[in-house]
Order: C-alpha cells, then structure tokens, then sequence
C-alpha cells in the first residue's frame, strides 16, 4: 500500500463526512469498508468529534456564518484609513478601501467591508476546522519502526506465486490484531483465495477472502492475532493448497 493509496482512503472518508460522494466514489468506498472495517470506526469517531465541536449543527459545516460582537466591529473598522492627508503613502490595500467608500458612499461602504472582512475570516475558521478534523490521515505520514511497531506499513516478500499471478503484501500490527493490504493480479478469475496467518507453534489465524477477478485487486483484511506472534502468511486456494507465501520476522 502506497501513501497514494493513503491519501485515497482520506479523500474518500473526508468527501463521505462533507456528503459529497460521487455514485463511482461511493462504491469505491462502500469496497473499501467490507475489507478495511476499521473504516466504518473511523467514521463514526470523526462525526462524532465534529459534533461535539458544532453542537446543534451538522457533523461537517463547510460554511459557517456570524454576527460579529461590537468589540470585533470597532477593532475591524480602525483598520480602514481614516484621514485623505495620508494618501501619498497608504498602501494599496489602504487604496482599495478607500476606493470602495467613494463609489458606494461613506458608512454604508464602511459597514459592507467590515461584513466582507468578517465573512471572510469565518469562511477561513470553517474550512480549516474542517480539514483538521476529516483529513488526519492526509496532513500527518503514518508512524515507522521495525516490525511489530503499531500503525507501521511493514513490506513482506510473497513469494511462490504461479506463472502470471503476482502479489505484492503489507502488514499493519495493530493493538486489536495485525491487518494485511495485499494487491494482487492474475488471480484465477471466480476462485475464492483465503488470506491465513500462522504462528510459531503452527496455530492457523484466518483473515478473510478475496476472490479472483479480472482486474488487479486491491484489498485489506484482518486476523485477529497480534502481529508478534505471527511468522507466517499464506494465500491458499479454495482446495487449501497454499499459492503463496511470505515468512515474516518474529518481533
């Protein structure tokens, strides 16, 4: 899994929290949630947060508008010139404003700047907020470390794939279990591949199924063991015969 594929997953839960998912970008998400279930947490954990930032409001508001008090208005309203005598040396922003009064006409310039200022400042609030709180996994690169380090992309090396087929694997330890991103091609298309995790004494430790299609596949799945008691990953077909495999080292 690449940081592409990061940044997907992020566009795709944020545009799902802002409820502006494409038919194609819902489905996409919808395949994502059955082999990623922590997706669906994530989700609720965001809608959640957004919530409780924005009582009373929807999770994600992407346009927030406020009166401003009386002290912000006065504060806004000091910026503009106040005195012709200055002009010579007044900034351009200075002219700008200046600029508006005489076209529209003294106060009520003044007023419909000072509401373009606030506006803009809450537009600039809201737009923030909401990037802080629906594109974690965007602004900020996952952990690293050696194997067994929670939340680390770990590559393994699957070897002892067929002619034509080819499977490229990750794992993610996790405090809940160890989740494996696997992107695969060549697949028999129809056949069911079941994903196995072994441990030292032999134990076997499913973490789903993928079925075999024309395209490449690109998919997460989980087993409930932790990733330091994991030595071994197969890819097993519906007779469960093993296709491939990858040892991992022991952490």
């Amino acid at each position: 899994m690449s940081y592409a594929d990061d940044d997907r997953r992020a566009e795709l839960i944020a545009a799902a929290l802002a409820d502006e998912l494409s038919p194609v970008e819902r489905a996409e998400l919808d395949a994502l949630r059955a082999a990623d279930p922590t997706i669906d947490r994530e989700l609720a954990e965001l809608r959640e947060l957004a919530s409780s930032l924005s009582p009373g409001l929807p999770a994600l508001t992407p346009w927030l508008q406020a009166e401003p008090g009386a002290d912000l208005r006065a504060r806004i309203e000091g910026i503009a010139p106040a005195s012709p005598s200055v002009e010579a040396g007044a900034g351009p922003s200075d002219r700008i404003a200046r600029g508006a009064r005489r076209r529209s006409g003294g106060r009520r310039s003044r007023s419909r700047f000072v509401g373009a200022l606030v506006t803009a400042g809450a537009a600039c609030l809201a737009v923030g907020l909401a990037l802080g709180i629906v594109l974690p996994g965007a602004l900020s690169a996952p952990p690293s470390g050696p194997p067994g380090t929670l939340g680390a992309i770990e590559r393994i090396d699957v070897t002892g794939e067929p002619a034509g087929m080819l499977i490229d694997a990750e794992l993610v330890a996790h405090t809940w279990g160890t989740e494996a991103v696997l992107d695969a091609s060549g697949l028999d298309v129809g056949e069911v591949y079941s994903i196995v995790m072994l441990a030292e004494d032999g134990a076997e430790f499913s973490a789903g199924a993928m079925l075999g299609s024309e395209v490449p596949i690109h998919c997460r799945v989980n087993a409930a063991v932790l990733r330091e008691s994991v030595v071994r990953v197969e890819i097993r077909d519906a007779d469960d015969a093993a296709v491939a495999a990858a040892d991992v080292p022991q952490v």
